[in-house]
């Protein structure tokens, strides 16, 4: 059952990474992204909805990072925000604030809800630099949520845009 639980908050969270392009926009990852891979208990996996992703072998969190480049809409952080929490039901948003994160002015959350019943956290930080949007996502199952949230703060502040 632990299994089944982490393979859908892992889906679906990875999924609500979401891309705002438009049909006729082109966008592509950002080359020369530097940051530090999470510590253990997380490991690389494959992930079509981000450029990066890694999962929790403890937990079944996730930490991941979407680059968007050259596209030719240009959504608003609130937009950027917005789509990526579209996958959580019953959406409670706990804490946002807008701060300056490399270098440029961020909207960064954490906020509650559910997927497929189960509660579920999820932390964001979005941010646009040199014609790139950016998402850094950290999430998974509330009750399990604070026990590596030091892990992507850890990420967070070793994360680079070029």
């Amino acid at each position: 059952m632990r299994n089944h639980f982490k393979y859908i908050i892992m889906s679906l969270l990875l999924s609500s990474c979401v891309s705002v392009e438009l049909p006729s926009g082109k966008s592509k990852p950002a080359k020369n992204v530097e940051f530090s891979e999470p510590a253990k208990p997380f490991d690389s996996i494959k992930s079509k909805s981000a450029d990066r992703a890694w999962q929790s072998s403890k937990t079944g969190n996730t930490i991941s990072y979407l680059s968007e480049c050259g596209n030719t809409s240009d959504p608003s952080l609130q937009t950027l925000e917005t789509e990526s929490l579209s996958a959580i039901n019953k959406l409670e948003v706990l804490k946002t604030e807008t701060a300056q994160f490399n270098g440029r002015e961020s909207r960064q959350t954490i906020s509650a809800g559910t997927i497929d019943g189960v509660p579920v956290a999820l932390a964001l930080v979005v941010f646009k630099k040199n014609g790139c949007n950016y998402t850094l996502s950290y999430g998974g199952v509330e009750k399990q949520f604070n026990s590596e949230l030091p892990i992507f703060e850890k990420f967070k502040a070793d994360f680079k845009a070029p």
